[in-house]
C-alpha cells in the first residue's frame, strides 16, 4: 500500500497538467482581482445609490452559473480573507480542481496502466485510497496556492496586502478545503463509474456552474407539497455548503459542513471501491 502511494504521489508531482491548471489558475485570479478593485471603485463612486445597495443584496442569492463577488463594504480595505471567501463561493477554484480530478482518476485506465498494475495488488480498492490520498495533497496545495497567488494579485491591484482576522480565516480556509476534497471525490467517483472523460467533465462542470439547483429546486417543491416548508436540498449538498458558508462562521455551522463533507467523502470513497473491485479492468 505504501508504495502504491509513493507511486500516485510522484504521479501527482510529475502530471504537467496540474503546473498548467495553476499556471491558468492564478491567471484568472489576477483578473478577478483588477474586476474587483474596478467593481469597488465604481461602488465607492456610487454608495449613496440605493440601486447599487439593493444589487448588492441580490447577489447574496445562489444563481445558475458561476459569479466571483467579495462581501467588503464601500470603503473598507479588500482582504485576501474576503477574496478567498468570493472566489471559493463561486466556485471559481472548484472549477480547477475537478477538471484535474478527472484527468487524473482516468489516467491509468486511459493510457491501459491500469492493465500494469492492476493484478498485482492484493486488493484493487488499495489503487483507490492511495488516489484519493494523492487526491487531497492536490486538492489542499491547491487552496494553498491560492491563497498566495491571491495576496500578490492584491498586492499588484490594490497596492496592499490585508489578511483579514487569522482565526476566522483559518477555520473558514479549513472548511472550505475539506468541502472542496469532497467534491473533488464525487467527481472522481463519477469518473470511475462512467469512464468518459467528455461526460465525467461535463457533469463536473455542471456542478460547479450550479446546474443541479434546477433539480434540487424541484425536490424541494415535492418536500414543501408534503408539510415541510423549510427545507432545502441545498442544505445537505457539498455545492450547496460551498456557496452558502457564511464568513463569521457559527458553531453550528462548522458542524454541519463538516458532517456533509465526511459522510460525502465516506460515501463516495466506498462506492469508488465497490465499483474498481467489481468491474473488469479494460
Amino acid at each position: 500500500m505504501l508504495n502504491i502511494i509513493k507511486m500516485d504521489l510522484y504521479r501527482l508531482m510529475k502530471t504537467r497538467s496540474m503546473y498548467v491548471i495553476w499556471l491558468i489558475m492564478a491567471g484568472v485570479i489576477l483578473l478577478t482581482t483588477y474586476m474587483s478593485k474596478v467593481d469597488m471603485d465604481y461602488i465607492a463612486d456610487a454608495a449613496e445609490d440605493s440601486q447599487i445597495e439593493s444589487q448588492l443584496e441580490d447577489e447574496d442569492m445562489m444563481q445558475l452559473g458561476m459569479a466571483v463577488s467579495i462581501p467588503t463594504e464601500p470603503g473598507q480595505k479588500v482582504t485576501i480573507y474576503d477574496e478567498f471567501m468570493g472566489n471559493t463561493q463561486g466556485k471559481a477554484i472548484a472549477l480547477f480542481i475537478v477538471i484535474f480530478v478527472v484527468l487524473f482518476a482516468t489516467a491509468d485506465s486511459n493510457s491501459g496502466y491500469i492493465k500494469n498494475i492492476g493484478g498485482q495488488v492484493k486488493h484493487r480498492r488499495d489503487l483507490i485510497l492511495s488516489k484519493t490520498l494523492a487526491i487531497l495533497v492536490f486538492t489542499v496545495m491547491t487552496m494553498a496556492v491560492f491563497v498566495l497567488v491571491q495576496a500578490v494579485a492584491t498586492g499588484i491591484c490594490f497596492g496592499y496586502i490585508e489578511w483579514g482576522d487569522a482565526k476566522s480565516f483559518g477555520i473558514y480556509f479549513l472548511l472550505q478545503t475539506i468541502l472542496h476534497f469532497a467534491l473533488a471525490l464525487i467527481c472522481m467517483t463519477v469518473a470511475n463509474l462512467i469512464r468518459n472523460n467528455v461526460v465525467s467533465m461535463i457533469f463536473a462542470i455542471c456542478l460547479c456552474m450550479n446546474v443541479m439547483i434546477i433539480f434540487y429546486g424541484l425536490i424541494d417543491k415535492l418536500v414543501h407539497k408534503l408539510g415541510q416548508k423549510d427545507f432545502s436540498t441545498m442544505d445537505y449538498t457539498v455545492t450547496g455548503k460551498i456557496s452558502m458558508l457564511p464568513m463569521e462562521i457559527t458553531g453550528k455551522e462548522s458542524m454541519s459542513a463538516l458532517v456533509v463533507s465526511v459522510v460525502f467523502i465516506l460515501i463516495m470513497t466506498i462506492l469508488s471501491s465497490v465499483i474498481f473491485e467489481k468491474r473488469d479492468i479494460v
